[in-house]
């Protein structure tokens, strides 16, 4: 009997830790007053709001239970009925959409052909999700079942929250860790049981490497996994994390695997006798033959890279193995360096995940100094980076333990700007406008150029772009030649850029190149401002003054700098015989700025509005006409 009673006990202990916590939302079960609701009291912005998101991970089966209920307050807030989730081929959906019509509640149910399911690896999928006849006023939900737990788990979205719950149950089977990030604390947390309540919407900015860096949520990651007779780790350290990638078939088996395909750019190289540094960079161009399919991911494509070199096309671990397998044939010391893209989130040295990788680099050792090298884009010179790489740091994988690297940009943002312009009688400029652009200005100016169907697309969209500008004859040197800054110059006539108020002329000699809005808007910014990479831009606008007139009075100029001389802005004009002279320096010389330094950067920016837009006010010269 007292066997029986304790047993009872048993079962009972089990039963009230499983389900002691009352899920806050049941799918299908949606109110009138929801329905009814028109705004969000403490956003009275937001363009639609989280009502209620709840996960529960059973830590019994290992399945993952998300519900998620939404509101749409404007029309800007239907695009969150679209979701994109990862999860595994067994993943299951329900969805549905509700909406108010002369007082009855009509539903839509998700249909299969709505879920768009495509594969990412062996074992990963990427889902597509879009409810139906979502518009103002619908509340819709998804109910979404995975095996496992999900990479994240967010408290926090671009639009507020109102209620969110997480409960995470032990598990004998699996040991995972999860990691905290974010600046808004949560309401509850007990260890099981994580709650946030009227959690407000993530402000994002300008310059932001990344909002999944800030906003408040759970990152997970597997770390082993055992039951009777097995047990395997997964992401205890980094080190573990290498191991795991050398292991996968589609890393470290490619990295092992024949290399044949390549043979002839062997070859072709070694029979011209170069030095380590100069083989490198002539590898680094020949596999830029294949072209790049616009995917991220971690692994490759296939084992034997074979197949997609003759189809010359991969995505971005194809094309750099394919630099990795050249360069090891040509005897340069190469690694991959695995990374997490800006996009994605940074990388924790404190907190191993394999989860959070998704791009793989090239790191070349030549004479004990290393060069970073992405060969996925035609318009990369040798060793510029794009900017979905530029984060921070990356992790090299080798044979034995791996290490951490650097990414710094090798490369600046640098353009200088000439006018030399006449104002007619008309009232119009003309005159030549010549721009120079090198580091990630100029790779900037080919990546849009090539977009262009050709030369007259380009000059009609260029003209399209600015009001009034009508382009008269141009010519770009060096688009090809990507070592070397472009250099194009247009031979123009303006119209529309100058005021005449009674017998005085206004004009902005800044014209083509006008900041009219500061991109730093917030009271407080809480996250860090990432340029990514330096920025210095130069500007010289000569103007003409016609005959008869002369310069009222000039604006005053201004130089800021801050503190550390990390930013500074100079604007200056004179007037030199008859003509208007106006100077312009704006220069970044650190990538990162803390959130204590953001109050300079919007001040600089504030002053730079503030002097685009300010005219210069030509009037007669009586004097002149006195004579």
């Amino acid at each position: 009997m007292k066997k029986r009673n304790s047993l009872l006990v048993v079962l009972l202990l089990v039963c009230v830790s499983t389900f002691a916590y009352k899920a806050p939302i049941k799918f299908g079960k949606v109110t009138l007053e929801e329905l009814e609701m028109t705004s969000y009291e403490p956003d009275t912005s937001a363009s639609a709001v989280v009502l209620c998101k709840y996960g529960y991970f059973n830590g019994s089966d290992l399945k993952f239970k998300r519900v998620e209920r939404i509101k749409v307050l404007k029309k800007s807030g239907t695009g969150y009925a679209e979701f994109v989730l990862p999860g595994r081929v067994s993943d299951t959906f329900r969805g549905r959409t509700y909406n108010l019509v002369d007082g009855e509640i009509e539903v839509d149910k998700l249909k299969k052909e709505s879920i768009y399911k495509e594969r990412v690896t062996d074992n990963l999928y990427r889902y597509r999700v879009a409810l139906p006849n979502v518009k103002v006023g619908s509340v819709f939900e998804l109910e979404f079942v995975s095996m496992g737990l999900p990479t994240e788990w967010t408290f926090q979205r671009s639009i507020p929250v109102k209620l969110c719950e997480l409960i995470l149950e032990e598990s004998t089977y699996i040991d995972f860790r999860k990691r905290m990030v974010g600046y808004e604390p949560l309401a509850i947390s007990d260890g099981k049981r994580f709650v946030a309540k009227d959690m407000p919407a993530f402000k994002s900015e300008a310059f932001l490497n990344s909002r999944d860096n800030y906003i408040t949520k759970f990152e997970f990651d597997l770390q082993s996994v055992s039951y009777p007779g097995h047990y395997k780790s997964y992401t205890t350290t980094w080190e573990a994390v290498n191991d795991r990638l050398m292991d996968h078939e589609y890393f470290g088996g490619t990295l092992k695997s024949s290399a044949g395909y390549i043979s002839d750019i062997v070859k072709e190289i070694e029979a011209k006798d170069l030095s380590p540094l100069e083989r490198t960079k002539a590898a680094y161009e020949a596999v830029k033959v294949v072209n790049w399919n616009n995917e991220d991911w971690i692994f490759t494509s296939r084992n034997n890279l074979s197949k997609q070199f003759k189809e010359k096309v991969g995505n971005s671990t194809d094309i750099n193995f394919m630099l990795l397998h050249l360069l090891k044939k040509l005897d340069i010391k190469a690694h991959p360096v695995v990374i997490s893209t800006r996009s994605n989130g940074m990388l924790s040295p404190f907190y191993p995940s394999y989860e959070k990788l998704d791009y793989t680099l090239v790191c070349a050792t030549i004479e004990d100094k290393e060069y970073l090298l992405d060969a996925t884009e035609k318009e990369l010179p040798f060793e510029m980076l794009p900017l979905r790489c530029l984060n921070q740091h990356g992790r090299v994988v080798t044979d034995k333990e791996g290490k951490w690297v650097d990414i710094t940009p090798k490369f600046k943002e640098r353009e200088t700007i000439f006018f030399e312009l006449n104002i007619s009688e008309k009232l119009d400029l003309e005159g030549k406008v010549s721009y120079s652009r090198s580091g990630y200005a100029a790779y900037d100016f080919r990546r849009d150029y090539k977009e262009y169907a050709g030369e007259e697309d380009y000059l009609t969209s260029l003209e399209s772009k600015y009001d009034g500008l009508l382009i008269k004859d141009y010519s770009i040197e060096n688009i090809d030649a990507i070592d070397k800054p472009i250099k194009d110059t247009y031979n123009i006539e303006l119209k529309n850029r100058i005021e005449r108020i009674n017998d005085m002329i206004l004009i902005n000699p800044f014209l083509l190149e006008t900041i009219s809005s500061n991109p730093f808007k917030l009271e407080e910014r809480k996250y860090p401002v990432d340029f990514a990479f330096c920025r210095n831009k130069y500007l010289i606008s000569n103007i003409t003054i016609p005959d008869g007139y002369v310069v009222s009075e000039l604006p005053k100029p201004i130089k800021i700098i801050t503190p550390d001389k990390s930013a500074s802005v100079l604007v200056q004009h004179q007037q030199q015989a008859n003509k208007l002279v106006t100077l312009y320096k704006f220069n970044i010389n650190k990538t990162l700025f803390l959130p204590q330094e953001y109050e300079y950067l919007k001040t600089i920016y504030e002053q730079i509005v503030k002097k685009h837009a300010e005219p210069i006010i030509l009037k007669p010269n009586t004097d002149a006409a006195s004579l």
